[in-house]
């Protein structure tokens, strides 16, 4: 039986966490790249900027994607976009079962 640590959120798209685990794991996740970015970021010099952004950028965008791949796996449900616990496909087509 999986443990799930997110669930999916009632309005909008994504999860949001539901066990401390999850809590953790997030508060964790933004502690490292925000301080790993202040690192990297202030270290840059005139000679490095340009080159040090792109590194940077494309380091952050692909930290972020493996963990939303990662809360993916460990939300109790699909991710889809909701208005007040309803997905919007079952709004527009009228689906009384959702």
């Amino acid at each position: 039986m999986t443990e799930y640590w997110f669930k999916p959120k009632r309005h909008g798209y994504g999860a949001t966490p539901s066990h401390w685990k999850g809590w953790l794991v997030t508060i964790a996740f933004t502690a490292v790249v925000s301080g790993l970015s202040l690192v990297i970021l202030l270290s840059l010099t005139e000679e490095t900027r340009t080159v040090g952004l792109i590194a940077w950028t494309l380091a952050v965008a692909a930290a972020v994607w493996a963990f939303m791949e990662f809360v993916k796996k460990k939300t109790d449900g699909p991710w889809l976009w909701r208005f007040n616990g309803k997905s919007y496909r079952s709004i527009l087509l009228g689906d009384r079962d959702e």
